[in-house]
């Protein structure tokens, strides 16, 4: 072989020259490839991050829709423990209100029964009166009539209208067993409607003319005889009254 200037080459220097060569071309090559290969590790990188946010919004939009599912399911929660409560209410009230919806308050309760206020002429309630009777005298000449004192107190606080009538406070002349005589017994009118104010008494009187009385109305006028006696004041209201004890000559 013959170099440029025409003198002969070697072997040697010959394929020492081709390994350089080649060599350099090997390192062109291999620069290429890497250059090739780093632009493709480029791309990739900007293709994932590309992806990236777009998995993260969607990740945050299943996310958001989560957390707008989940009031909803809180309000069905909300409404059956309602609906469980209301048909417990329903049930454990249904004998008095029937259930929540027998009430006006916003519980379910039943609006409490306010009392209208009392009037005067409304009768007076049996507990609030006390009755007593007495006797203006324990013993009776012969000839001599007994009169009694019936007293009526209202404890109530209102003023309200008692019947102080023969009929409902009736005053029984009693001599042992024997049932002497009685206000009630054909009286035509047995009642009398009196205004009773609080704390101040109601006094009437009756005086016994001494004579036998009969529920029948029989027609038999006898006079009672000596002894002793007892009258008995029975009526509506409280009837606490002791029986008050005399004798007649």
């Amino acid at each position: 072989m013959a170099s440029s200037s025409g003198q002969p080459v070697s072997p040697e220097t010959y394929w020492r020259r081709r390994v350089v060569v080649l060599a350099a071309v090997l390192v062109v090559v291999a620069l290429v490839a890497w250059a090739c290969q780093a632009q493709s590790s480029s791309g990739d990188g900007e293709q994932q991050a590309s992806v990236d946010p777009g998995s993260e919004e969607d990740g945050e939009g299943d996310e958001g829709s989560e957390d707008e599912e989940s009031p909803e399911e809180d309000e069905d929660t909300a409404d059956a423990e309602d609906e469980e409560n209301g048909d417990s209410d329903g049930d454990g009230d249904g004998g008095g209100s029937g259930g929540s919806g027998g009430g006006s308050g916003g519980d379910g309760e039943a609006a409490p029964d306010i009392p209208a206020p009392r009037q005067a002429s409304d009768p007076c309630r049996p507990q609030d009166i006390v009755v007593t009777a007495e006797a203006d005298e324990s013993d009776y000449a012969s000839g001599e009539e007994p009169t009694f004192s019936l007293s009526v107190v209202n404890l109530g606080e209102q003023t309200c209208t008692v019947d102080v009538g023969p009929a409902t406070m009736e005053l029984v002349v009693k001599s042992g067993d024997d049932r002497v005589f009685s206000t009630a017994d054909c009286v035509d009118n047995g009642s009398r409607n009196e205004e009773l104010e609080q704390g101040r008494p109601l006094t009437t009187t009756v005086t016994w003319d001494r004579k036998r009385s009969w529920e029948d109305c029989r027609d038999d006028d006898k006079n009672a005889g000596s002894g002793t006696y007892q009258a008995e004041l029975h009526s509506i209201y409280d009837n606490g009254a002791e029986p008050v004890v005399f004798r007649l000559k």
